[in-house]
């Protein structure tokens, strides 16, 4: 089953779940993957981003949240006292992961069993965790093609 078999019932495409699942029920609606890149650069804000922290359940280890998002912590909960935005750089790596773990869901087809594999090394990554991948965009294509490819049932 495909990933557009998988999900014809929900959201219309990855960009837009990727948007629900990082701002939460909040009525931002993006017409553009134009506009996503927009709010992108602005920098996400910080308390949507803190949501989806304590929603997914991997963030429970302090070291992957640093690592994905490129800041502790620490200073993204110091941000619910002084909301700002998140820079670029953060706002872009806090979508990487984001958009991998919705569509490992596509994939998968469970949340839980979809975090599992993001920090679980893959052979078709060259025993790496997809976690490990996914903090530059090179790594992220790899990722996102290998899920691709697990998709269609293509391992080599």
């Amino acid at each position: 089953m495909t990933v557009a078999e998988n999900h014809a019932d929900q959201e219309p495409n990855l960009l837009t779940r990727t948007l629900k699942r990082l701002m939460g029920n909040r009525a931002i609606k993006a017409r553009s993957a134009f506009e996503i890149h927009e709010m992108i650069e602005k920098g996400l804000p910080s308390q949507d981003i803190i949501h989806f922290v304590e929603s997914v359940e991997l963030f429970h280890d302090k070291i992957i949240v640093a690592k994905v998002i490129g800041m502790s912590e620490r200073t993204l909960y110091r941000r619910v006292k002084k909301p700002e935005p998140l820079t670029a750089e953060q706002s872009s790596r806090t979508w990487r992961f984001a958009e991998i773990l919705t569509k490992a869901e596509d994939v998968l087809g469970d949340p839980k069993e979809a975090q599992r594999w993001m920090n679980t090394p893959a052979m078709g990554l060259e025993g790496r965790k997809p976690i490990d991948l996914i903090t530059t965009q090179v790594g992220y294509e790899l990722v996102d093609d290998f899920l691709t490819r697990m998709d269609y049932g293509v391992y080599t």
